[in-house]
């Protein structure tokens, strides 16, 4: 790199861009800017293809290396609908409790990203679970066990680095616990030093000792570690990443157009204090206007001296990249094989599974996936889940089927066909944050809870609105590999 860059406090931002091509605006931006890398969401990607051409057309244009990264989580994030493998996540991980799968999992994903041009992978989530529930976590979470999650995400990890992608881990100091979605409003963790440091924390102590190349901080308030948000501390930034875990690496802000930042104050003035507090790389995934305005601000007030975090962001773009490629039907079985070890019977209801084979008078409820299709990505597109249902169901003459709302809560057609149906399989998605999806398990409790099964594809957590009657299965998550491990126990014959 340029030594008058790497002084420029602007190679300091990673940005958000728009569109599949490398648009004069685009290269415009990056230039002006002087951003050390790329955040590539669903609105950048259209097919593996075509998203190496984008990457590939970025450095060409602008002449320079340039840090491209993903959250690529598996499960609930996922940025493609189609070409890399699509793996279930964090929480059926963690049900499978095999650090040889997440190992294998996190080199599976490093071998389809990094021919991509893809250096870092946002992950893993390191957040530890309670027994509260949390919006912004859920099954992105490993499990509420630290040891366990400091186990699962170092292999995680090491399988991404080992084959060519930096992993970053998220979010720190671990916000398992918050209440609060920080895409909303800024969630505040009341929580003992002490109980942060032995079980939030550890997670990323064990991370560290693994070799991590980032971290990722979260928009989260502790009292208990300092009054200030984490984004905007020193104390936790400084004193508790970098002296007391003794981590080197490139430490990086959340996403500052996030509500938990947008809320309090303009994103200039945020960038300019998550800089302050000593993080290395600034996220700002939308909004062009706040990404020129927040370069400009750091300009301005920077003295010019030398920026120590251009050294950390230098290693990133040198990590060492993999020549191997990936086998895409071995990332099909081992998504297959964790899904399969994960799917469980959560409770034994008046049904009995498996159920008969016949699926005589049996109706499927399915989440009409088209009303969130702004805010997930499906495998497929929002009706790809639901044309592999269809495909299942062949096997079983005599089911038919019917949507279910998710943000809407008007349901009155549904209770004719659910009172006369002789058996229910309804497909959950997440009933304690989606009206319609609440609903829809009000009515099973009313009108069929001795005659359904209920699958929870979201969060463990909708287990708590259902009837003691209601047999559930819980698949920790809805890629198509789950929907089918489900399928087959609910159908077939019961996992182990």
């Amino acid at each position: 790199m340029d030594a008058t860059a790497l002084r420029d406090p602007g190679f300091l931002f990673m940005l958000g861009i728009y569109g599949k091509r490398p648009s004069r605006q685009t290269v415009a931006l990056l230039r002006d800017t002087g951003a050390c890398g790329v955040l590539l969401l669903a609105r950048n990607i259209e097919s593996p293809a075509q998203l190496r051409s984008l990457t590939e057309g970025l450095v060409d244009r602008l002449g320079r290396p340039l840090l491209f990264a993903i959250d690529h989580e598996g499960g609930w994030v996922l940025r493609f609908q189609a070409g890399l493998t699509a793996f279930p996540g964090n929480a059926a991980l963690g049900r499978a409790r095999d650090p040889k799968l997440a190992y294998a999992t996190g080199r599976q994903m490093a071998l389809e990203l990094a021919p991509l041009g893809i250096g870092m992978n946002l992950a893993p989530v390191l957040d530890v679970g309670t027994g509260r529930y949390n919006p912004g976590i859920g099954i992105r979470s490993f499990g509420d066990n630290p040891a366990l999650v400091g186990r699962l995400g170092s292999a995680f990890l090491r399988g991404l680095q080992d084959h060519g992608v930096a992993a970053c881990a998220k979010h720190f100091p671990g916000k398992g616990a918050a209440t609060v979605d920080a895409h909303v409003s800024l969630p505040t963790i009341r929580l003992p030093r002490a109980e942060f440091m032995r079980t939030h924390l550890a997670p990323f102590s064990a991370a560290v000792r693994s070799g991590v190349a980032a971290i990722m901080t979260s928009h989260v308030r502790c009292p208990a570690l300092d009054n200030k948000p984490v984004t905007f501390s020193r104390r936790i930034i400084h004193d508790l990443i970098r002296r007391k875990l003794g981590f080197q690496g490139a430490i990086i802000s959340d996403d500052l157009c996030m509500g938990a930042i947008t809320t309090r104050g303009p994103i200039p003035l945020a960038a300019w204090n998550a800089f302050q507090a000593g993080h290395d790389i600034i996220i700002i995934a939308h909004e062009p206007s706040a990404q020129r305005e927040s370069v400009e601000l750091l300009r301005a007030r920077h003295d010019g001296g030398a920026l120590p975090a251009a050294g950390r962001i230098e290693r990133l773009l040198s990590f060492p990249r993999s020549r191997r490629w990936a086998d895409p039907k071995a990332g099909v079985c081992l998504a297959r094989e964790i899904a399969r070890q994960a799917v469980a019977v959560a409770r034994r209801g008046a049904l009995s599974l498996p159920l008969k084979a016949d699926g005589a008078g049996t109706l499927v409820l399915f989440p009409d996936f088209a009303q969130v299709r702004d805010r997930f990505t499906f495998e497929g597109g929002p009706r790809g889940p639901e044309a592999r249902l269809l495909l299942a169901l062949r096997s079983y003459p005599g089911a038919h089927w019917r949507r279910t709302p998710i943000l809407t809560s008007q349901i009155h057609g549904l209770r004719p066909a659910i009172s006369a149906a002789r058996r229910v399989v309804c497909f959950c998605f997440e009933a304690m944050r989606f009206p319609g999806q609440k609903a829809v398990l009000a009515l099973i409790n009313q009108a069929a809870a001795t005659r359904s099964v209920v699958c929870l594809i979201r969060s463990s957590f909708d287990l708590g609105l259902l009837d003691r009657r209601v047999t559930v299965v819980d698949a920790y998550g809805y890629r198509d590999c789950q929907l089918e491990a489900a399928l087959h126990l609910i159908f077939k014959e019961e996992c182990p």
